[in-house]
């Protein structure tokens, strides 16, 4: 029997048209290795880290003159991201899905070193030393999506309720970064590199980028901004290109700004048809500024879509982060989330060096970098427990008008800072077009909506 309905016509493709497959972690690492900018002669150490994906969870490859080749590997026995998944379903958390709530949970609890010792594999020099049978996994699918259940989160879930729950997020994220800097280090060394790219799910671990990048040793850490395997097709088109283009230098990947957009035409036909009142202004950013400065919550809809798991500047919720109390009135009344869960900053190219300790040129809030002393007092709103930002670096050839909305906030505040956040609230995805918008405004707390050039208040 046919699968599509009669309606739904299969695609057509060129009698031309060649398929080639590319393994999982090749996919992952091609990712990294072709939009990082780095001299196709270096030598350049490349680490994949992920739950598992064609029967590897982790491996090492070296990278140059655009050839990509295996140095080690190792099977599920290895997962690290298994680990962290099975100790966040032990949380009450979805494995798989919120580990990002692990990681940040555990700045506002002491790591128990041994707790967990049992539950993970472990590595020495580069080597996986102690594997770790993780038995069998469970799926669960409700509404479209994949529920998973680990053996080991039974056991795991009864060592939480014995301790702190923020103490129980310290120890996994301390496991996971000890574990790592096992297999990232050693290879450094033994390759006598300083060049190093990243992918996999592992390296959404905003905590572990910076603590890696801290230890001084590189001159470059590229992790790409899309790392888990939504971005895998990315990696896989890269690979076969750059294998028939092996003298092609690469550039360093400046925007994820690949998704549809909006012209304020269509916005507008869109608020008549729903007979919304609207405000047109030229000058958006400086009218918006001004609605930041007195502490309402804005939604920000402009140009293209971001590729990627974070807000760039073009779905966002925006609010000023001058005000401590604006994290949690964010959490509560418009994301509907756990209190703790914290906001990023959005910086002015400008003055991105006046807030951050050592950061590196980050423009996808894909790491962590502590704050300078005094700037928690200053945008406290951004600001983690553990005084670490995650930011993102947001210049004017790249992002003009969200660039021209921060120095606009800042011209009357003093700080070209904005919070950020994405454009949804918990478990929905990431609104797309100015339909979702206008019902992710009216559905939550936000005060205020601007599409393209149209600004919307709510009534009070």
């Amino acid at each position: 029997m046919p699968v599509l309905p009669l309606y739904q016509k299969q695609l057509k493709l060129s009698k031309n048209c060649k398929i080639e497959l590319v393994e999982h972690h090749l996919a992952h690492i091609s990712s990294a290795a072709y939009t990082s900018g780095i001299d196709i002669n270096e030598n350049v150490l490349g680490v994949t880290i992920d739950g598992i994906g064609d029967g590897t969870s982790v491996a090492v490859w070296q990278v140059q003159n655009n050839k990509i080749k295996n140095i080690v590997r190792f099977d599920g026995s290895g997962s690290l991201g298994w680990f962290y998944a099975n100790s966040t379903e032990a949380m009450g958390w979805r494995h798989g899905s919120e580990e990002w709530k692990v990681m940040g949970f555990a700045p506002y609890g002491a790591a128990k070193n041994g707790l967990l010792k049992g539950y993970y594999p472990e590595y020495k020099d580069g080597k996986l030393v102690k594997p770790h049978n993780y038995g069998e996994f469970g799926r669960w699918k409700d509404h479209g999506s994949n529920h998973y259940h680990g053996e080991d989160s039974v056991p795991m879930s009864k060592i939480f309720d014995t301790i702190k729950p923020e103490d129980f997020s310290a120890e996994v994220q301390r496991v996971s970064e000890e574990q790592a800097f096992e297999i990232i280090l050693p290879w450094l060394k033994k390759q006598n590199t300083k060049y190093l790219v990243c992918a996999g799910g592992f390296f959404m671990n905003v905590k572990f980028n910076q603590n890696l990048w801290y230890k001084n040793i590189l001159d470059t850490q590229w992790i790409y901004p899309n790392p888990g395997d939504a971005g895998l097709a990315v990696g896989a088109c890269l690979n076969v290109y750059y294998k028939n283009n092996t003298k092609l230098q690469h550039k360093q990947l400046d925007n994820l700004y690949f998704g549809p957009e909006y012209s304020n035409d269509e916005i507008k036909v869109i608020l008549d048809d729903r007979a919304i009142d609207y405000t047109y202004y030229e000058n958006i950013e400086d009218e918006t500024a001004k609605y930041l400065v007195d502490n309402l919550a804005v939604g920000w809809f402009q140009g293209r879509m971001e590729a990627g798991p974070r807000a760039l500047g073009n779905r966002s919720i925006l609010m000023s982060p001058l005000d401590p109390k604006n994290k949690d009135k964010i959490n509560a009344k418009v994301k509907y989330r756990e209190k703790f869960r914290p906001f990023c900053p959005s910086i002015a190219d400008e003055m991105y060096d006046e807030y951050l300790v050592n950061p590196r040129d980050e423009l996808f809030m894909v790491s962590s970098f502590e704050a300078k002393a005094g700037i928690k007092e200053r945008i406290p709103a951004v600001v983690h427990e553990d005084n670490t930002a995650r930011p993102q670096r947001v210049k004017a050839d790249i992002n003009q008008r969200y660039h021209k909305l921060i120095t606009a906030f800042g011209k009357i505040t003093g700080e070209s800072i904005l919070l950020n956040t994405s454009f949804n609230i918990k478990g929905e995805p990431v609104i797309c077009n100015p339909r979702e918008a206008i019902k992710c405004f009216y559905d939550t707390g936000l005060d205020i909506l601007v599409l393209g050039n149209y600004l919307i208040r709510k009534k009070i």
